[in-house]
């Protein structure tokens, strides 16, 4: 037997012996009226019903199309949940599989009275619907990152943009303004190396720890810095003219010497030690340590203005582009094979994850693909650029143009 299999045994038999035991003090209940409601939502589900005041729930669920309270043991990969409320948020389900589950009650400690009829949802990942949220300001939204603020340990999304805008939400949905990282345009910001360090126009680089005390960095250019990215051990900030900068405390910068004089635009790094910047004109770069870089054939000259890596059980490196450009490669960034992205509007901004890719765009574009080859194009409900987009705690947020501000869940 698998140390899975031996787990799984063990739980469903402390579940069990709890099930069995209660029974002293308390009574069963009917389940709730009108039973349960599931919504999916990415690796989640949303579970709701009618809750009876001083009644205790419980949560039955499986990787099964039915399920019940009594039967759930005899279901492999089945789960139960002591004392829940509504709405109840369960996560950690693989998305694209199907789930079953039922809801039953008891007074006090009590036996479980019967269960709800069972329901099911199956996962997907967020991205497919969007909603608008509170525009942040009116000036155009660039980047967008998330990280820690040392000031209450807790974390924030921050988004910066034209004119110094600088905001932070603890959720993604409600923000609130802050202190301009720097009083210049601001066009790419990260968390990395315990700070959170922000690029901008003519060379601008800060940094701060708390979201409120920002310090200039020398960065040895005036040239407009476009984009920053980190491994956790260095950041590379790079921007116009081939200009790249490499820190690896966010305060002293250095100079790296690149085979371009384009205007680069987008960088990321890949866990398995590839770093890719893009730019005008297709052009491509490589690094394997940021350092050394290297100039690769992209197979387009339209103006690159994002890259990022997908990362399963191997490393799909896709860029996007002016015109509805997609460039992907699967050998590390050697070579590059052109896509079909079924849109002509300008792609600005692509986050991955494991299950998917979603690039965003001019006039609100969203597109979204497993694997960077078939692509779908998505409602975003705006009209306006999207400059940037973030996925993670199950939901993707996307700023831009007059501050435009949606999410997806």
């Amino acid at each position: 037997m698998s140390f899975f299999s031996i787990r799984h045994a063990l739980a469903v038999l402390l579940v069990t012996v709890l099930v069995s035991a209660c029974g002293g003090s308390g009574s069963s209940a009917p389940p709730p009226t009108g039973g349960i409601s599931v919504k999916a939502g990415d690796g989640n589900v949303t579970i709701t019903w009618a809750s009876t005041p001083g009644v205790k729930y419980w949560l039955f669920y499986a990787p099964s199309s039915t399920i019940s309270s009594t039967d759930w043991i005899n279901i492999p990969g089945s789960r139960a949940i002591l004392d829940v409320t509504s709405p109840y948020v369960l996560s950690g389900l693989a998305n694209g599989y199907t789930y079953a589950f039922t809801v039953n009650a008891r007074n006090g400690d009590g036996p479980g009275g019967p269960g709800t009829p069972s329901v099911t949802a199956v996962g997907r990942p967020a991205g497919g619907t969007w909603s608008a949220g509170t525009p942040l300001g009116s000036n155009t939204m660039r980047s967008i990152t998330y990280g820690t603020s040392t000031a209450d340990s807790l974390g924030y999304y921050m988004a910066v943009g034209d004119g110094g805008s600088t905001y932070r939400s603890s959720n993604g949905i409600s923000w609130s303004g802050i202190g301009a990282a720097a009083n210049t345009n601001l066009n790419a910001a990260t968390y990395t190396l315990s700070k959170f360090i922000v690029v901008g126009n003519g060379g601008a680089i800060t940094y701060g720890t708390d979201m409120s005390t920002w310090t200039a960095a020398a960065s040895g250019t005036t040239e407009n810095l476009n984009a920053i990215a980190s491994n956790g051990a260095v950041a590379v900030a790079i921007g116009n003219n081939g200009t790249v900068r490499t820190s690896v405390d966010g305060i002293t910068w250095n100079a790296v010497s690149v085979p371009t004089t384009k205007n680069l635009y987008a960088i990321t790094y890949a866990t398995n030690g590839i770093w890719t910047a893009v730019g005008a004109g297709g052009t491509l770069l490589t690094s394997p340590d940021a350092a050394t870089w290297t100039a690769v054939a992209s197979g387009t000259s339209a103006d690159l203005r994002s890259v990022a890596v997908q990362t399963t059980t191997t490393y799909t490196f896709v860029a996007t582009g002016n015109g509805g450009t997609v460039i992907r490669s699967t050998d590390n960034g050697v070579t590059w094979a052109v896509q079909t992205s079924g849109t002509t509007s300008d792609l600005l901004a692509i986050s991955p994850t494991s299950s998917q890719l979603l690039a965003t765009g001019a006039g609100g574009t969203v597109i979204t693909s497993p694997d960077g080859i078939t692509w779908t194009t998505r409602t975003s409900g705006t009209t306006a650029s999207l400059y940037a987009v973030i996925s993670g705690f199950a939901q993707y947020v996307a700023v831009g143009q007059s501050g435009a501000n949606i999410n997806s869940q």
